[in-house]
């Protein structure tokens, strides 16, 4: 195909076309947004309570980013529920499992659902309520922190691709 003088004109007017509207279009239109996570920067109370909840000495900080600008939009009064929380957890260290839930279901209900929005969005990644939860995230949950010496996320291939269709190197003597 050859080029011709009508195809060499189209092109530069497409092109500079095309950078004149980068340069007259406002920035939201014409780049992408900033992610939500940089938004807020998480309290001191959320980073203590998440300690507590993950058994992490330090829990995954975009995580962390995620989840907190999540909950201060979504959760009224963030910081002093929090603060609520992490006193009654306090009071009750040895509190966990069905103990625990029974203790949070005497609380006010919004503590309790601030309660199980930490545990869901450190644990599974997913906050939000059931019609339409949000994914904030997924491999570096606490879920596959806590196996990650023996097991990789679902979607992670332990070797190359059709790697199972060969026979292994030596036998697993069982």
């Amino acid at each position: 195909m050859t080029l011709s003088r009508r195809r060499l004109l189209t092109g530069t007017a497409g092109l500079l076309v095309a950078g004149v509207l980068t340069q007259v279009l406002p920035g939201n239109l014409a780049f992408a947004a900033p992610p939500l996570a940089a938004a807020v920067a998480p309290s001191a109370s959320f980073r203590a309570i998440s300690v507590t909840l993950t058994g992490l000495e330090q829990p995954d900080t975009l995580l962390a980013q995620r989840l907190y600008s999540w909950l201060h939009e979504h959760v009224p009064q963030l910081d002093s529920q929090l603060d609520t929380l992490s006193t009654l957890l306090q009071q009750q260290p040895a509190a966990n499992g069905s103990t625990l839930l029974t203790l949070l279901s005497s609380q006010p209900k919004a503590l309790n659902d601030l309660y199980q929005a930490l545990v869901s969005g450190w644990y599974l990644g997913v906050v939000g309520p059931l019609p339409r939860p949000q994914c904030i995230a997924f491999e570096n949950i606490v879920s596959y922190q806590r196996v990650r010496d023996w097991l990789l996320p679902p979607s992670y291939a332990p070797g190359q691709p059709n790697f199972w269709t060969q026979p292994p190197a030596r036998r697993a003597h069982v």
